[in-house]
């Protein structure tokens, strides 16, 4: 028969309690004192400290989402600044009640009205600046709500000293008390040892031994030990406690795992990050607008603008994949690259040794599409390797007779890096007319899906790019990429990138060498 551990406890101290039961009456009027004075502390002062201590954490919570939300622009971040702003209010609320004496009154006004002021600051200046952009005028505002801050901090102690001394004063009550109840309980303790040293050898030694494996257990899993299993069969509330320990052990070690790949993951963001370029050369002729919005924390398009000897390199490229995988394989990418073309290497042994470095340091399934182009701000040629991308996009501010004003520039289309030996080298040609813009991009904009599964396509994307023809560059990037976002409602399963080259040189020679034909507006290739 199974004897729960209540049972056991209850069983053994039986004794004690009716031996208690008969000296209960006697401290009685005691402990009803008592009860009285705990009261007062339960009741005033300990409500009165959490109610101060909650509206400093309030507000300090408030100018930490305002920080964040200048530094990312997040209206969840937003939310939550509003969310608190509740919270204090609910908690000056409280403090109304609970406050009574006029100077715990002055300083709670004091708080009052310097969290109305920091409210005004923050809801009438900072977010109105960061919602033009100006942040680091919105961060300059902020600050002005430092000395805010520490009037309510200042005003907070006084009430947090109040209440402590109410604390103090009740325990000193409370130690009275307690002389004169220890009095009585001394003839109960009397008489109450002799059963309860026997009551110590009839409970079973095994629920000490056992609670100390769990506590041993407990230690060890703080150490970070999540691999220390405790098996107890006691046959009570001891053993299910030991079960229930090991579930949660393996719960902690799950979510040790996952803070341990997210920190991984924000380490390959931030690398990354600084691969990409901050600034983009902009040689006079040409304007080069780049646009990204990553789908995850890490991703695998990427870009490279480079200007040497009076020519512009522009590569943008994609890696198969999800994750910090696809991330390693554009690392690889851009670091070869780059070595490469400070060689002084060639357009076409550049993309040999991208080919080789991928094919050796990745495994077979792992590739990368790229764009490579080269362009001339004096004649205007635009000459690219396309390896296994989407072809470039081509606007013209002028069409010639029979051209059309925009089409995906078909050409020669190489296998992707990666996967083969010889990739391949043949190229496409495009002469620009000052005006005419050239469309990089990934195929994070072709294959986007609405709900509804439709795809984005080659249809929708050049119908976007002409309806904004004659506006600014960033402006059209940030304009596609939105609607890309609103297509697939907001749920985008690849990155987007796009680089717009627009040309505003003099053309020293016309016409377009392609491999494509076709009178339509703009040609597909699907």
């Amino acid at each position: 028969m199974r004897i729960s551990l209540r049972q056991k406890i209850v069983g053994g101290f039986g004794l004690l309690l009716a031996l208690i039961a008969l000296l209960g009456w006697v401290t009685l009027s005691l402990f009803n004192s008592l009860r009285s004075v705990q009261r007062q502390v339960f009741n005033e002062a300990f409500p009165g400290l959490v109610t101060v201590d909650q509206i400093d954490r309030s507000y300090t919570a408030q100018t930490a989402a305002i920080s964040r939300y200048l530094i990312n622009s997040q209206d969840r971040v937003l939310v939550r600044y509003n969310t608190e702003v509740e919270n204090s209010r609910f908690w000056e609320r409280q403090a109304t009640e609970l406050f009574t004496s006029g100077e715990e009154r002055a300083s709670l006004e004091g708080i009052k009205e310097a969290g109305q002021r920091l409210h005004a600051l923050i809801d009438n200046k900072v977010i109105p600046l960061a919602a033009r952009g100006d942040r680091t005028l919105a961060f300059s505002v902020l600050d002005q709500g430092e000395a805010l801050i520490k009037e309510i901090e200042t005003n907070g102690t006084v009430l947090r000293d109040l209440q402590e001394s109410l604390v103090r004063e009740s325990e000193m009550q409370v130690e009275r008390r307690n002389t004169q109840a220890l009095v009585t309980l001394s003839i109960v303790t009397v008489g109450a040892l002799a059963i309860g040293v026997l009551v110590a050898f009839i409970l079973p030694r095994r629920l000490a031994a056992n609670i100390s494996r769990l506590v041993e257990a407990v230690r060890a899993t703080g150490r970070g030990d999540f691999n220390s299993r405790v098996e107890i069969h006691s046959g009570d509330e001891v053993e299910e406690l030991a079960v229930r320990f090991g579930e949660m052990q393996a719960g902690l070690q799950r979510l040790h795992q996952l803070v341990a790949q997210d920190r991984e993951l924000e380490i390959a963001a931030s690398i990354q990050q600084n691969l990409l370029q901050r600034t983009v050369p902009q040689p006079p002729g040409l304007v080069l607008t780049p646009v990204q919005r990553q789908a995850n924390l890490v991703g695998g398009d990427w870009y490279d603008v480079d200007s040497a000897d009076g020519t512009l390199c522009v590569v943008v490229g994609d890696a198969s994949g999800k994750g910090i995988g696809a991330a390693l394989i554009a690392t690889v990418t851009l670091s070869v690259l780059r070595a490469e073309r400070r060689l002084g290497a060639s357009s076409g042994r550049i993309i040999q040794r991208v080919n080789e470095a991928l094919r050796e340091a990745t495994d077979a399934d792992s590739f990368t599409t790229m764009v490579y182009a080269v362009v001339d701000p004096a004649s205007g040629e635009a000459r690219w390797f396309n390896m296994g991308h989407p072809a470039p996009f081509l606007i013209r501010s002028d069409p010639g007779d029979g051209e059309p004003r925009a089409r995906f520039v078909e050409g020669p289309r190489n296998r992707a890096l990666g996967w083969f030996e010889d990739p391949g080298l043949a190229d496409t040609s495009v002469h620009l007319r000052p005006g005419d813009r050239l469309v990089f991009y990934t195929d994070g904009f072709l294959e986007a899906k609405s709900p509804a599964g439709d795809m984005f396509g080659e249809e929708r994307l050049a119908s976007e790019l002409q309806a904004r023809a004659g506006a600014r560059p960033e402006a059209v990037g940030d304009d596609l990429v939105r609607g890309v976002e609103r297509f697939a409602a907001g749920k985008l399963e690849d990155d987007l990138t796009m680089l717009i080259l627009e040309f505003e040189g003099v053309p020293l020679g016309e016409g377009v060498a392609r491999r494509s034909t076709g009178d339509e507006p703009w040609h597909s290739r699907r």
